[in-house]
């Protein structure tokens, strides 16, 4: 989870001496933990804390407060990818479960991902992210010299995030996405349980326009859900909240209009507040993306999604055609898988021939990047120049199998990508030639093409957006 925490005393000579040592942690210092193994055991956290008042026997200083230490937390990056198969569109068809969301804790909880600075992330629509949070009550005074730890607050939260399709309450410029925060309370001793202790949890965002217009605000801001603030012990009886995050397009969807994205950083944040304690800001942690686009060209005109993510769609070998299949044919696209894991093997047998050739699309650091046709006469025209040069190639007799007898030109990268076969012709005569052609089962062809463009609709890969190919057995 993406977190700030204000946590902090003021001093207290009065007070008297928690069990235990006195502790070298300030007031201020908490602890955001990462590590799945304590994750799933906040027993060794409490045990520890009240053996020795800090966390050093475990190797964990604090990450927020005067004591904090830069780098506690891993980032990982593949907390940010996520592979769909072809198989959830067959013949091109929407899929009736379009999101996938994660079905709650339980699922965010099973994948190692969700614990990292990045969280995970199954898809484009779906993100969660889970931390141990450990909040140590610190009172520094004269009498008894040095600082103790009076009780601490711990618990495992789970945030799990949902894109949106569609617009805000029917709305045709309101673009939005929904969060469940569920607070497990582990521990809750000492003064948190002081009367009129309180925590606030809420989720704040930043949110900039990609093209600089509109203001900030209305980039991201909170909607109608906008958290709660109790007493830690009532957040021990019911440990769920939820927010909202809103951004409105300065116009209703058009091609005058642009694709009206605005990015948002998003990062829950706790608030503690003690009776007979000091105040201090809140400390930032990692921070989450959306992007909230109004693309007219896409199915769904208004959305959301998790953009630190690099999609892909997988074309699996095994995937064969079935004509004996009940009900209708069943068309896979075994023929496509297989050319496009050859010629990405081995460029260098491809045709056309090039000497160096070099083919993207595999993995999130050479990607391609969509070519959407509905979004021009000039995308429009990309398209079909990028087909022209495989048509006229294939025509060429170079190509073993020729046309016909059930045989279609397969080329990739294909042509609704920047990369196709026509990139010479808009970004330099290095990248002439630089694609595959093969004569491969017409009806397989055709099918990994409709899978294809219902991915891009469903994933909302927009124009110029990074997505990967895949392949599997």
């Amino acid at each position: 989870m993406l977190l700030g925490v204000l946590a902090l005393p003021a001093q207290a000579a009065d007070a008297p001496a928690a069990p235990g040592q006195a502790t070298s942690l300030k007031p201020g210092d908490a602890y955001v933990i990462s590590d799945p193994e304590l994750i799933a055991n906040p027993q060794k956290i409490t045990d520890i804390l009240e053996r020795d008042g800090d966390l050093d026997a475990l190797g964990i200083k604090p990450t927020s407060g005067p004591s904090a230490q830069p780098g506690q937390q891993a980032k990982d990056a593949s907390g940010r990818s996520y592979t769909v198969p072809s198989q959830r569109f067959p013949r091109g068809r929407k899929p009736a479960d379009q999101e996938q969301y994660i079905d709650g804790v339980a699922e965010c909880a099973g994948n190692d991902a969700s614990s990292n600075d990045g969280g995970w992330i199954k898809n484009r629509y779906s993100y969660c992210q889970r931390h141990l949070i450990a909040i140590p009550a610190i009172d520094c005074g004269l009498w008894p010299p040095g600082c103790y730890n009076k009780g601490w607050f711990i618990s495992r939260n789970t945030m799990i995030g949902q894109g949106k399709i569609g617009g805000w309450i029917g709305s045709d410029q309101w673009r939005y996405a929904e969060f469940d925060l569920d607070v497990d309370v582990w521990a809750n001793t000492g003064d948190f349980n002081k009367s009129g202790a309180t925590m606030k949890a809420e989720l704040e965002c930043e949110g900039t326009w990609a093209e600089g217009s509109g203001s900030a605000e209305d980039a991201c801001d909170n909607g109608v859900y906008e958290g709660r603030t109790d007493s830690p012990s009532d957040w021990n009886r019911d440990g769920k909240t939820k927010f909202d995050l809103v951004s409105i397009a300065p116009k209703s969807p058009g091609a005058a209009a642009g694709e009206q994205i605005a990015n948002g950083d998003f990062r829950p944040k706790y608030t503690f507040q003690i009776p007979g304690y000091g105040q201090f800001l809140p400390t930032d942690g990692e921070e989450g993306k959306l992007r909230f686009d109004s693309a007219w060209y896409m199915n769904s005109k208004l959305g959301s999604v998790f953009s630190d993510t690099t999609p892909a769609l997988r074309y699996d070998v095994s995937d064969t055609s079935d004509p004996t299949a009940p009900g209708e044919a069943y068309h896979g696209v075994s023929a496509a898988a297989s050319h496009i894991a050859d010629a990405r093997a081995n460029p260098d047998s491809t045709l056309p021939p090039k000497d160096g050739k070099q083919l993207p699309g595999a993995e999130p650091t050479d990607p391609l990047h969509r070519l959407p046709g509905e979004a021009s006469d000039a995308h429009r025209s990309r398209i079909d120049d990028n087909r022209s040069v495989v048509s006229a190639y294939c025509r060429s007799g170079e190509v073993p199998g020729g046309p016909g007898q059930g045989l279609d030109c397969d080329e990739y990268p294909f042509a609704s990508t920047y990369e196709g076969a026509a990139r010479f012709m808009y970004d330099g005569a290095q990248y002439e030639r630089n694609y595959s052609v093969r004569y491969i089962d017409a009806t397989e062809n055709q099918e990994a093409g409709r899978r294809l463009n219902a991915w891009y609709n469903n994933d909302r890969i927009l124009d110029k957006d990074a997505f990967v190919i895949a392949t599997g057995d």
